[in-house]
This record gives structure tokens, C-alpha cells and sequence, in this order.
């Protein structure tokens, strides 16, 4: 079983989070920074379980299988 491509969805999805946390830390001095920061935090938390859970689970089974 190829889990190759798991692996890369699941990078990619590391990816995106931390571009969208350097989003965060550019402009901190917004005026609506709180609000904003709030609904940040929980999408990054979002994928960050997204992509950690599987790609863990991921790896386990491909050291196991092996």
C-alpha cells in the first residue's frame, strides 16, 4: 500500500497553516486584531488536527506494516 500521496495531502495541509499563521503575526496593530485572531486560532487549530492526526496514524501504520 502507497501512502505516499496521504502523506503529501497531509503536508500540504501543514503548509497552508503555517502561511496562514505568518498571515497572522504580520499585521498584529489591526484595529479588528482580537476578533480576527480569535476565528485564526481556530482555523489553524482545525488543521492542525487535520493534518497531524493522519499523518501520525499514517505513519504508524506504514512503520507497522512494513
Amino acid at each position: 500500500m502507497n501512502i505516499t500521496p496521504y502523506l503529501i495531502f497531509a503536508a500540504l495541509i501543514c503548509v497552508i497553516a503555517l502561511i496562514i499563521t505568518i498571515m497572522v503575526g504580520i499585521n498584529p496593530h489591526d484595529e479588528s486584531y482580537q476578533k480576527k485572531t480569535r476565528n485564526r486560532i481556530t482555523l489553524l487549530t482545525s488543521f492542525y488536527i487535520i493534518a497531524f492526526i493522519p499523518a501520525l496514524l499514517f505513519a504508524i501504520f506504514y512503520f507497522a506494516l512494513r
